[in-house]
């Protein structure tokens, strides 16, 4: 059996980034709740998820300012009775 041990005072950290066009599909570059300064590729909300009103379409040219992105297509920020944003469907694109 080998066992490898190493000392590192760094941290790799996979999917950041600085703009929209550098994460995947169904994705944004926001702010992370974690670390200052960093910028991760978050998923987009999906209903009942929080989500931030003045979140910009994906993509986005410019540097974010929110922790979250905007709601997935077909969905809508919505304030919620409890003073909360979060996604919820959009009445409007539904086919009756």
């Amino acid at each position: 059996m080998l066992l490898l041990v190493t000392v590192s005072d760094c941290a790799v950290i996979t999917g950041a980034c600085e703009w929209d066009v550098q994460c995947g599909a169904r994705t944004c570059c926001a702010i992370s709740l974690w670390l200052r300064g960093l910028r991760i590729c978050t998923p987009l909300g999906q209903e009942g998820e929080a989500c931030h009103p003045s979140s910009h379409k994906v993509p986005f040219f410019r540097r974010r300012q929110h922790h979250t992105c905007p709601c997935s297509p077909n969905l809508l920020c919505s304030r919620f009775l409890d003073g909360r944003y979060r996604c919820s469907v959009d009445l409007k694109n539904i086919n009756f």
